[in-house]
C-alpha cells in the first residue's frame, strides 16, 4: 500500500456522498416530522377550539401528546427487535397517519385529544428510531455530523409547521390543517421500504417498562385533570395522586433490572441528578409558551394562523441559532452559558408574562426570543456534563433519561399552566383584563419555575464531576 493509500484508508469519509444520500435524507424525515406536526398543530388549534369549543382542554393538547411520545420512545427498542426498523418506522408512519385523521374528523375536542395522543404515540417511536438506525446507517466518524443535521432539520421544520399549518387552516380549514399532518409520513414510509432492507429475525429480550411509563403518564393526567374536577379539594388530592404516580414509577425504576432512568435520579447531591432537574425545570417552566401564545396571539391580538404560529415558534427559532453561536465556545465559557441559559428563560417569561396582553409585538417577540436564547446557550453543555459524569453502567440509562424527563417536565408544565389559565378565565371569552391577569400567573409562574432551574445550575457547577472535570 503506497503512502497515498493509507493517507486515503485514514481519511475520513463524506457525509455527502451518493450513498449516504437516502440514508440521511430518511433520519432527518423521521426527526423533521415531529418538529413540523408539532408546530402545525399549534398553530392550527386556536381556531378549533374556537369552531368546536373546549379551550378549557387546550393544555391538555400538549399534555397528552408528550406523555404518548414518552410510550412511544420507550417501546421502540421492543418493537425493533420484535419487527426490525423498516416494519417499526413503517407502522409508526402509520400510527402518525391514523392520528392526523382522527383530529381532522373530530365533531369535538375529546376526539381532537385522542387524535393527537396517537400521534404522540407514534412519533416517539420515529423520534427515538431516528436515533437509533443514524449508529447503523453511517459510518461512525459520521455520526455527529448527522446528528448536526438532525439540529438544521429542526430549524427548518421550526419555519415549515406554522406555514403549513397556517396556510391550510386559513385556505381551507383547521381540518385540512390535521389531514395534511396525516399525510406527510409518507415519504419517510417509501423511504424507509426502500432502504431498510434487512431480514430481520426477533432479537429483543425482556420487557418494555410500560408500567414504569404508565404510572408517569398517570401522574401528569392526574395533574391535568385537577382543574376539571368540582370541588378544590378532589383537584388537591388529583395533583397528589399525580405526584405519588410519578414517585411510584421513580421507586420501581431504581429497582428494575433495566433502568428507564438512571438511579442517581432524583438526588439533589450527584451531578447527573442535579442536571436532570435542569432539564426538567426548565421544560415546565416553558410550558405556557407552547399551551397559550398561539391561542392568545389568535383570539386576543387578532392575528391570523400563520403569523400567530410564526411568533410561537420564535422561541424554537432562537433555540436552533443560539446553539449554533455558543458551540465553539471554550470549555471555560460553559459554566456562564449553563447559569445565564436559564436565567435568561427566566426573565423571558417574565417579560412575556408583562407584555403579552396589550405591548407592542416587538416586545412579545424579544421575549419569546429571550426564552429560546435561554434553552439555546445552555442545553448542549448541561448535557455534555450530564453524560460525562453518567454512573459506570448506567450510560444507557442516563442518555434515555434525557429525553424522557423533558418531556416529563413539558406535559407536567403544560398541565400546571391549563390550571392557572383556566382559573384565570382563558377557557372562556378573552379580554384585556383576563388576558393580562391570566398571563401573569400563567408566564410570571413560568418564570418562577425557571429561576428555580438557575439555583439548581449553581448546584449542579459545584458538584463534584467525573475525574478530570474538578476544575469546571
Amino acid at each position: 500500500m503506497t503512502a497515498l493509500d493509507a493517507l486515503s484508508a485514514d481519511a475520513p469519509p463524506r457525509l455527502l456522498q451518493r450513498a449516504n444520500i437516502a440514508p440521511l435524507a430518511l433520519v432527518n424525515l423521521g426527526v423533521g416530522l415531529h418538529a413540523v406536526i408539532w408546530y402545525l398543530a399549534s398553530t392550527a388549534m386556536p381556531t378549533a377550539i374556537k369552531d368546536v369549543g373546549g379551550a378549557e382542554y387546550l393544555s391538555w393538547v400538549g399534555s397528552l401528546y408528550l406523555v404518548t411520545t414518552i410510550i412511544g420512545g420507550a417501546v421502540t427498542a421492543m418493537l425493533k427487535g420484535h419487527f426490525g426498523a423498516r416494519n417499526a418506522m413503517l407502522g409508526a408512519g402509520f400510527v402518525v397517519m391514523v392520528g392526523g385523521l382522527v383530529s381532522a374528523a373530530a365533531p369535538g375536542v375529546a376526539i381532537i385529544l385522542a387524535g393527537r395522543a396517537i400521534q404522540g404515540l407514534g412519533e416517539g417511536v420515529l423520534i427515538a428510531l431516528s436515533y437509533v438506525i443514524t449508529r447503523e446507517l453511517f459510518d461512525n466518524r459520521l455520526v455527529p455530523r448527522v446528528f448536526g443535521t438532525l439540529a438544521a432539520t429542526w430549524g427548518g421544520a421550526v419555519f415549515l409547521g406554522p406555514l403549513i399549518g397556517g396556510a391550510l387552516t386559513e385556505l381551507f380549514s383547521w381540518r385540512a390543517a390535521f389531514l395534511g399532518a396525516a399525510l406527510l409520513p409518507l415519504p419517510m414510509q417509501a423511504l424507509a421500504y426502500m432502504i431498510l432492507r434487512e431480514r430481520h429475525q426477533r432479537i429483543f429480550v425482556g420487557k418494555p417498562p410500560l408500567l414504569r411509563v404508565f404510572l408517569l403518564g398517570a401522574g401528569v393526567v392526574g395533574i391535568a385533570i385537577a382543574d376539571r374536577l368540582d370541588s378544590s379539594v378532589l383537584g388537591g388530592v388529583a395533583i397528589m395522586a399525580g405526584i405519588a404516580a410519578v414517585a411510584l414509577a421513580l421507586k420501581i425504576d431504581r429497582h428494575a433490572p433495566s433502568h428507564l432512568i438512571t438511579t442517581v435520579f432524583p438526588s439533589l447531591r450527584h451531578r447527573v441528578s442535579l442536571g436532570l432537574w435542569i432539564l426538567i425545570l426548565m421544560p415546565m417552566g416553558e410550558a405556557g409558551v407552547f399551551v397559550y401564545a398561539p391561542y392568545i396571539l389568535q383570539l386576543d391580538r387578532g392575528l391570523t394562523p400563520i403569523w400567530a404560529g410564526y411568533f410561537g415558534a420564535i422561541h424554537a427559532l432562537t433555540w436552533s441559532i443560539s446553539a449554533l453561536c455558543v458551540a465553539s465556545l471554550a470549555p471555560r465559557w460553559h459554566w456562564l452559558t449553563i447559569v445565564s441559559g436559564p436565567a435568561t428563560l427566566a426573565v423571558g417569561m417574565g417579560l412575556l408574562g408583562a407584555s403579552l396582553a396589550g405591548s407592542p409585538l416587538a416586545l412579545v417577540g424579544f421575549a419569546l426570543a429571550l426564552v429560546g436564547i435561554g434553552f439555546g446557550i445552555a442545553h448542549s453543555f448541561i448535557n455534555q456534563r450530564i453524560m460525562a459524569a453518567a454512573p459506570v453502567g448506567q450510560e444507557d440509562a442516563t442518555a434515555t433519561a434525557i429525553p424522557t424527563l423533558e418531556c416529563l417536565g413539558g406535559a407536567i408544565g403544560a398541565a400546571l399552566a391549563g390550571l392557572v389559565g383556566n382559573a384565570a378565565g382563558f377557557d372562556g371569552p378573552l379580554t384585556t383584563e383576563i388576558v393580562h391577569s391570566g398571563s401573569i400567573g400563567v408566564f410570571g409562574g413560568g418564570a418562577v419555575i425557571a429561576t428555580l432551574s438557575v439555583i439548581v445550575a449553581f448546584l449542579f457547577l459545584r458538584s463534584p464531576g467525573p475525574a478530570g472535570d474538578r476544575k469546571n
